[in-house]
């Protein structure tokens, strides 16, 4: 009875890791199809990922406050570029979409340095 008992407990094993493999393929598959969507709108308007990251949080403003000159002024044309896009409905030409590189990040290291910041922060002196 005990090799059975075994065998019954590695047959639901070797189940429950053939769900978890099939799921990650299926997860994997609809984030590429979902990158790929989120890639081609950002090359129609010309941004890169980093610009579209949520100004309120308070990192990433602060990341924005404390970022090199020559990366704001070139985040704030492609915002304004991709404003005026959006007003003509318009998008880039497709021979110019095809140089971008809309998820080479910028700021993200800047981001992850904020973040530690007020976290080392909030361990110091308690959250604000």
């Amino acid at each position: 009875r005990v090799p059975c008992a075994a065998a019954g407990r590695s047959q639901a094993f070797q189940k429950k890791m053939a769900t978890s493999l099939v799921g990650k393929n299926v997860w994997n598959s609809v984030a590429r199809v979902y990158q790929a969507g989120v890639v081609q709108r950002l090359n129609q308007y010309g941004l890169k990922y980093d610009d579209i990251l949520n100004e309120s949080d308070p990192d990433v403003k602060l990341a924005l406050s404390r970022m090199p000159v020559d990366l704001q002024v070139a985040r704030d044309r492609r915002l304004k570029r991709a404003l005026d896009i959006s007003f003509k409905k318009k998008p880039l030409p497709m021979d110019f979409q095809k140089t971008l590189t809309p998820l080479e990040p910028y700021m993200e290291s800047i981001v992850d340095e904020m973040k530690a910041l007020r976290l080392e922060r909030e361990l110091l002196n308690g959250p604000r």
